[in-house]
């Protein structure tokens, strides 16, 4: 009768990017399985290396497009350059093999994680509660390629530009961030449906 009295329950603003932050383990682990099971079916290891992830060094027509140059040492992934970056900027020193592997895999996991929250903050409706699903996080995760992989990466020289790989590379690299987005969508929508306001 006097419903207008009643106050309905905020929802927590956080929730959102909460669950989005746990369902960015799910698409890193996708992504991973990408690499692993998908992409040798599409590109052989002779063509693009190690399915795209790193760079085969310096030829004669490297494009780089980066306003820095290239920032990225030859054969490095950019997320071991952006890694080794970090390292020395803040040790001052340059880290050894071993600390470089694992710092890539820092930035690795890092970044999908924290893209995993912006998906869940970006994906809650008004209601507190998130809109995610596995077409809107494929979307999301051929957005991230197109904006970072093929874009702000190449710019800030951590990679070559695009004309230094196959098109099967870019295909490979746009397959594996559309699985993390499916997976990262399938995960948040899961996680909303079974963890209480």
């Amino acid at each position: 009768m006097f419903s207008f009295l009643r106050r309905e329950p905020q929802p927590n603003p956080y929730r959102g990017t909460l669950l989005g932050l746990v369902a960015g383990v799910a698409g890193v682990l996708a992504m991973g399985q990408y690499w692993v099971r998908v992409a040798p079916l599409l590109t052989p290891p002779s063509e693009d290396g190690d399915g795209g992830e790193k760079d085969s060094g310096p030829k004669a027509d490297v494009n780089v497009i980066s306003p820095f140059g290239q920032t990225h040492e030859p054969g490095e992934s950019s997320t071991a350059a952006m890694g080794r970056i970090a390292y020395t900027t803040v040790t001052g020193r340059t880290p050894e093999k071993g600390t470089r592997t694992a710092l890539s895999e820092a930035v690795h996991w890092g970044f999908g994680i924290l893209s995993g929250a912006a998906f869940g903050l970006l994906t809650t409706r008004h209601s507190g509660r998130p809109g995610a699903n596995v077409l809107t996080g494929a979307a999301f995760g051929a957005a991230l390629w197109a904006l970072n992989d093929e874009t702000l990466v190449p710019l800030l020289g951590l990679q070559d530009g695009p004309k230094s790989s196959p098109a099967s590379g870019h295909l490979n690299r746009l397959g594996a961030h559309v699985f993390y987005g499916a997976a990262l969508g399938t995960a948040l929508w899961t996680l909303d449906r079974v963890k209480p306001e």
